[in-house]
């Protein structure tokens, strides 16, 4: 795995994630970065967790959720913070799903399989400080 130029020791990830598999690749490929991982398997847990206060510096929202979608958790957070960069993934890619991310909130957009370079480089770019957050978004393809 390509780790060793992404290290986020300070930071903290929060991954919505109900499938297994999906959650330990994830874990697999963060767990290098020092990134600090909060894991719920829910949009109501994801919005629960932003609104208790906990610190967030990235979501990685699976979109397909039992409950409340992962488009409508990306909104209510996205009430509650705007700030807060949130990475949609999806298993069920079809055309015009990542329109409906970013209109949703979402920041970038990645199919899954997820290419652990893209998502590495994704989360980089909202890690940096002078990332303009508010202004750009970024559209992201596993190719």
């Amino acid at each position: 795995m390509i780790t060793t130029d992404y290290v986020w020791p300070n930071k903290v990830a929060l991954i919505v994630e109900d499938d297994t598999s999906s959650l330990m690749l994830l874990e697999a490929i963060l767990g290098k970065t020092g990134i600090s991982i909060f894991v719920v398997d829910n949009g109501e847990k994801a919005v629960d967790f932003v609104l208790q206060g906990n610190p967030v510096d990235i979501v990685l929202m699976d979109i397909k959720l039992k409950g409340i979608s992962g488009l409508e958790a990306t909104k209510l957070i996205k009430k509650i913070n705007p700030k807060i960069p949130i990475i949609a993934q999806t298993a069920c890619a079809v055309a015009g799903d990542m329109e409906r991310c970013l209109d949703a909130g979402c920041n970038a957009y990645i199919p899954k399989p997820i290419s652990t370079k893209v998502l590495l480089d994704t989360i980089d770019y909202y890690m940096k400080e002078d990332a303009t957050q508010e202004l750009l978004k970024m559209h992201i393809y596993n190719n």
